[in-house]
């Protein structure tokens, strides 16, 4: 449940929650110090009219970006994301040298995680990276589901929405049955705190 959930996994849920009330892919991100604190948090902006290159404007990157490298040791950072990175993410997180990454759920379809057990570069870096799995990501999995379901009803093609129910089945029946009667759209339209959409979805489970 919400409740259970660190300040940090709740933070960077709410940035997607954020990106799915706005219409873009529900990815949030949040880079915390040694001590717990906060530092940046960001969502995928792709679908953002103000957007200059929406192909790469991702929740990771998009902090990553920002990160003032003068004030803070990429080194002594945990990057939180509430999905698996993608290539371009994974890069700029080990470019960037984050050495400390936080995924909540698995990427079937893109995510990059195995670069560092295979290439050199990442190997090198020696990333401590770790999956929290469980609830956060049947709860990721479900919100992005919902996503790819809008996209596939405007023509999109399903191999995304098949990759996540492969990886968890459970996630996109969720998804299936909540998208029937646009229930997460009307909580988007009307408002609500994330941690109330969080315990929704897995009181439907």
């Amino acid at each position: 449940m919400w409740n259970d959930i660190s300040k940090q996994w709740q933070t960077a849920f709410e940035e997607a929650w954020e990106a799915f009330c706005t219409g873009s892919i529900p990815i949030g991100a949040a880079v915390f110090d040694e001590n717990g604190d906060l530092i940046l948090k960001d969502h995928n902006r792709t679908q953002l009219s103000e957007t200059i290159n929406r192909r790469i404007a991702h929740a990771e990157a998009n902090i990553l970006r920002q990160l003032d490298t003068s004030r803070f040791d990429p080194k002594k950072l945990t990057l939180y994301t509430t999905m698996e990175p993608c290539p371009m993410c994974m890069g700029t997180a080990a470019v960037s040298n984050i050495r400390h990454l936080r995924s909540a759920a698995h990427d079937p379809h893109c995510g990059m995680i195995h670069l560092i057990e295979s290439e050199p570069y990442f190997i090198g870096k020696a990333l401590d990276y770790t999956f929290e799995c469980g609830d956060p990501e049947l709860v990721q999995l479900t919100l992005q589901s919902y996503y790819e379901l809008r996209c596939i009803e405007t023509g999109a093609s399903r191999c995304v929405f098949d990759s996540f129910s492969e990886q968890c089945p459970e996630a996109t029946e969720i998804s299936e049955r909540l998208y029937k009667n646009k229930v997460l759209d009307r909580f988007a339209e009307e408002g609500t705190a994330f941690g109330v959409v969080f315990d929704y979805i897995l009181s439907v489970k």
